[in-house]
């Protein structure tokens, strides 16, 4: 119970340092600097308002992110807890304030940077015993899911499908039915989205628009990839854009032929 409170601090004293140091000797803790994080925490103070950034890529000792007001970039030299910054690259953007004032400590703290102390959940930068920095890795989501639904006026139909489920919902205040199917019918679908830009989705004209009219039954169409959705204009159900076409029909088919 002492160690979680410990952990969730955003400031560490002296007798702080000795606990992170101890920590090292976790076997399970992950000493590695990849990927994306948040910087939660700059010269003991909380700055996650100021959505501080930064990403490691180890392959290429490359670091990168967002320092308040400018990108910054450059590369870094890791040992096993030594942690050095070449001279950092910037962004150009002019900013006043509060901006300016938290990029010129976190830069401040980049030179200054010697040590580096990992976390269950991120890492710590030091200058000796001093700490400078507390960042949480990222948590990506990258989960997908498709749906589809039509409805006129007395019918309605509703298709989920993710990675390992679909989802069918014949009323609209019905619980959808979830049911398993095969991997192979989820590769189908991954190898139709391939062709797909999904920034482009909304732009897509519907080829027609009879649900308008009552002359078709309308269908929606959205793509779900971790936080964002990317969603196609309302059209006639069977109708649908040339290049969500292959999609949808899979999309159908599973949900028709499903046991």
């Amino acid at each position: 119970m002492v160690f979680s409170i410990v952990v969730l601090r955003c400031c560490w004293g002296p007798t702080d340092l000795g606990l992170m140091l101890n920590l090292q000797n976790d076997n399970t803790l992950l000493k590695e600097l990849n990927g994306n994080y948040n910087i939660t925490g700059l010269n003991n103070e909380d700055v996650s308002s100021f959505k501080l950034n930064i990403a490691f890529n180890k392959e290429e000792n490359q670091v990168s992110g967002f320092s308040g007001c400018n990108r910054f970039f450059g590369s870094y030299t890791l040992g096993t807890h030594n942690l050095k910054f070449a001279p950092l690259g910037l962004t150009k953007m002019i900013c006043k304030g509060e901006q300016n004032d938290i990029e010129t400590k976190l830069l401040k703290a980049f030179e200054k940077a010697n040590l580096v102390l990992f976390t269950k959940n991120g890492f710590q930068i030091y200058n000796k015993k001093k700490l400078l920095i507390t960042a949480i890795k990222e948590i990506v989501n990258d989960a997908l899911v498709f749906e589809y639904s039509t409805s006129t006026r007395g019918a309605y139909k509703a298709i989920k499908i993710d990675s390992s489920t679909i989802s069918i919902s014949n009323k609209r205040s019905s619980k959808p039915i979830g049911k398993d199917y095969s991997k192979e019918k989820w590769d189908t679908l991954l190898i139709q989205l391939e062709a797909i830009d999904l920034d482009g989705l909304s732009s897509l004209i519907p080829p027609s628009k009879d649900h308008q009219f009552d002359g078709a039954a309308l269908a929606h169409f959205k793509i779900t990839k971790g936080n964002k959705t990317y969603e196609v204009q309302p059209f006639d159900h069977g109708k649908p854009h040339p290049v969500i076409e292959p999609l949808v029909k899979e999309m159908v088919s599973i949900s028709e032929n499903i046991e």
